[in-house]
């Protein structure tokens, strides 16, 4: 049985997919031949030779493999051909598809991926970096209802632009939350669905979104703390270079796939050009709204000495 052809733009591709993605809005010009391909077939159970194999997913240079059990097999081939063998609900299927098996793909294509949500502001695109359970998408939500947009969640795609300069690209309008992130921000959206049948994890669709690649003005790497204070500390070149290639998303991956040294250049010009920030705060009770403060303080304070900078004398006022 065929299934309808759906038609979607996420990282600056057109993509064709049999499988609709959760939340995904279609472009308007489906016709145009796509820069992904997504298929449903059978998966091969091993790739010939991976240079890495896991438990969950296996890799080499053009190909990546990833089995989540339950759900679906997937084969990431060349930066451009998704093949998908569906064991899940499409729903579940489209969730992973998403997420990992997006990011391999971007990886091939030479995209930075890192573990970091974006949003947009008025000087460009502002990342927040971090470990599983750092705060990346609670804060992102945050930020959106105070009337940003979003960018991205968890996995943030950085190209540099003709000129160098580290660009953001948009991905999917979906933001992930657990629970007690929607308890803290005191938000059920009636639109929902569950990351996975078996966890308290929930995909929400955003209607803020931001559709243009933005010059990424900052970068804040989230780090949970057992003191009550929020901490910012802007970081040395060497610190923020470690901090970028700490919060790849998958590094190994990146060996597996060959694209190590690719990364490394487009890392180490991003750490020359982009402010980042190390921020520590409480893990309990997480303090949502004064990180979201102390963010949007920064980012006041950064304007005001860019704008000082540029004129020569003091600013007087700055821009969210």
């Amino acid at each position: 049985m065929s299934r309808a052809l759906h038609h979607y733009m996420a990282y600056g591709l057109r993509m064709h997919s049999p499988i609709a993605l959760p939340f995904a809005p279609s472009p308007s010009a489906p016709d145009q031949e796509p820069d992904v391909a997504i298929r449903v077939g059978a998966v091969p159970a091993a790739l010939p030779a991976p240079v890495i194999k896991t438990r969950l997913w296996e890799g080499t240079p053009g190909a990546f493999l990833i089995n989540v059990d339950g759900v679906a097999r997937y084969l990431v081939t060349e930066g451009r051909n998704i093949l998908v063998e569906p064991h899940g609900s499409d729903h579940n299927v489209g969730v992973f598809l998403t997420g990992s098996v997006f990011a391999a793909l971007l990886q091939q294509r030479g995209v930075v991926t890192l573990h970091a949500s974006a949003i947009e502001t008025r000087a460009g695109a502002v990342l927040f970096l971090g470990s599983s359970g750092a705060g990346k998408s609670s804060l992102l939500s945050a930020m959106l209802k105070r009337g940003y947009a979003m960018l991205a969640d968890d996995v943030t795609g950085v190209l540099l632009d003709p000129g160098g300069r580290p660009t953001a690209l948009p991905a999917f309008p979906t933001v992930r939350l657990w629970t007690d992130a929607l308890d803290e921000l005191g938000w059920w959206p009636r639109t929902r669905g569950k990351v996975r049948e078996s966890i308290e994890k929930y995909l929400l669709p955003m209607e803020r979104f931001c559709i243009t690649p933005l010059a990424v003005r900052a970068a804040y790497m989230l780090r949970p703390h057992n003191r009550s204070g929020i901490e910012i500390e802007t970081c040395t070149l060497h610190t923020a270079f470690q901090c970028l290639l700490q919060h790849t998303y998958r590094k190994r991956c990146l060996h597996a796939l060959g694209q190590r040294p690719v990364h490394f250049r487009a890392v180490a010009a991003m750490a020359g050009q982009v402010p980042i920030a190390r921020v520590e705060r409480p893990a309990h009770p997480f303090r949502i709204n004064a990180l979201a403060d102390e963010i949007e303080r920064s980012l006041r304070e950064r304007d005001q000495r860019e704008c000082e900078a540029k004129t020569g004398s003091p600013a007087a006022g700055a821009s969210g």
